[in-house]
């Protein structure tokens, strides 16, 4: 059954549409939380949080407008509900008076590293969608080479060429922009 159809069964409000998505892509949530979360959250978490973006996903069925494809729709939710689970947890208890500031510090600093990253972000726009996803996936989600090799067909050693490719690509971009120590 194709993505569209299925959305717009979930958008009707069909049980059997949600339990088909749920079978599909479990595993792939399952395993963006993981990676994402690097190791910190139990499999209890794991399944817990999986669980939420899917009970989100039925939640907000009549409202959805999935143009960037279920994947990364789900994806992006994942990511959002381990970013919620963390911020959630109470900050462990630290004497201010013991916190140590580097010396690197420095309003500036943080201005530059802005800077960078929103034009590592245009230069990341300006990439192919085959080269886009390759990076995402690799540096964003998460996932192993040989993960992206099998969810997109590809061999793995494309998959890491593209990733070489891509990144000589991005460092161009970023030295012509006048980040030349990248």
């Amino acid at each position: 059954m194709n993505e569209e159809k299925q959305l717009r069964e979930l958008s009707g409000g069909d049980v059997k549409a949600l339990e088909k998505i749920m079978k599909k892509y479990s595993g792939y949530v399952c395993t963006v939380i993981r990676n994402f979360s690097r190791g910190a959250l139990s499999e209890e978490d794991i399944d817990e949080i999986s669980v939420e973006v899917f009970y989100k996903l039925w939640e907000r069925r009549g409202a959805l407008d999935i143009k960037i494809g279920l994947s990364a729709y789900l994806s992006a939710a994942a990511r959002n509900a381990v970013k919620n689970r963390f911020r959630d947890l109470p900050p462990p208890f630290e004497d201010i008076a013991e916190l140590e500031i580097p010396s690197a510090f420095s309003v500036e600093n943080i201005a530059e590293l802005s800077a960078m990253t929103e034009c590592l972000n245009e230069g990341v726009e300006q990439l192919s969608k085959k080269e886009r996803e390759i990076f995402l996936r690799f540096y964003l989600y998460g996932e192993k080479t040989s993960q992206i090799a099998n969810a997109m067909n590809i061999s793995e050693s494309s998959v890491r060429t593209n990733l070489y490719r891509t990144r000589e690509k991005l460092k161009k971009f970023m030295i012509g922009r006048g980040y030349d120590y990248v």
